[in-house]
């Protein structure tokens, strides 16, 4: 497994080197197996068989910046983690992914906006592990990069959905075929209808099939499991309806994806 920190460094284990526990276990600090740089943080964990079979990995920064580099680069077993991307001052990490050239990217900004281009040479020529990347996608005041999810080249844009959801519980899926793919570097499409006042802003977004599940992780510590067929299909651009019911002064934090093995 790789994981990615907010600081742009990579860090590797296997998977048999992390503590065993159930599932109302707390767990150990990944900090205490992997040796974090100080305040570090996890964005992203990224299961791999090996370094072949997606050669590169993808990262994606808070403000929009893209980096894609051989992912053969990372096959070391250096205990203090190795350096993925130069940041500038003010960015970090949120989302990264192990891609094909032949895959598409979707990025997602937190107040609904969104971005599909594809990830091959033209677009996103491979780089360095120290190099900086490019721009990805453009933003409106005041809005940041959520997430960035990959796309397989044979995806089927009519039975798979993007899944949006909101910190005040809200939520809907859109078929991928709405999100046509454009050029790398602008400022894209609605992803959802954003009312800040009374649903907040996007805290996750997920490629998914009707056979999926989800999970929505609330600040109380809460896990709401969902059939992503129970949630009503819409267009982009939309509010979506309740997903989760919350109590006062609780928000979602975090969505999932659970797929049907």
């Amino acid at each position: 497994m790789l994981f990615l920190t907010n600081q742009g460094r990579v860090y590797r284990a296997k998977v048999h080197e992390l503590p065993d526990a159930g599932r109302d276990a707390r767990g150990q600090h990944v900090a205490n197996l992997l040796a974090f740089k100080p305040d570090e943080t996890i964005a992203s964990v990224i299961g791999i068989r090996d370094y072949q079979s997606l050669p590169h990995l993808v990262i994606a920064t808070r403000s929009g910046v893209v980096k894609k580099s051989p992912l053969v680069e990372y096959d070391s077993n250096r205990t203090g983690g190795l350096i993925a991307i130069s940041l500038r001052d003010g960015d970090e990490v949120v989302s990264a992914s192990a891609i094909t050239s032949s895959d598409e990217i979707l990025l997602i900004s937190r107040k609904g906006m969104s971005l599909r281009f594809t990830a091959d040479d033209e677009s996103l020529r491979p780089m360095g592990r120290s190099a900086t990347g490019v721009i990805g996608m453009k933003f409106r005041k005041d809005d940041e990069l959520l997430t960035m999810v990959s796309i397989p080249k044979n995806s089927d844009d009519v039975k798979q959905y993007v899944l949006t959801a909101t910190d005040g519980g809200f939520g809907k899926r859109t078929p991928l075929a709405e999100y046509r793919s454009q050029g790398r570097g602008g400022i894209g499409v609605k992803a959802a209808k954003i009312d800040e006042g009374s649903r907040g802003i996007l805290v996750g977004a997920l490629i998914v099939n009707d056979s999926d599940e989800i999970l929505a992780i609330t600040s109380s510590g809460s896990v709401m499991r969902t059939e992503v067929s129970q949630v009503r299909e819409t267009g982009r651009d939309t509010m979506g309806v309740r997903l989760v019911n919350l109590n006062d002064g609780i928000t979602v934090v975090s969505l999932t994806k659970v797929s049907e093995e």
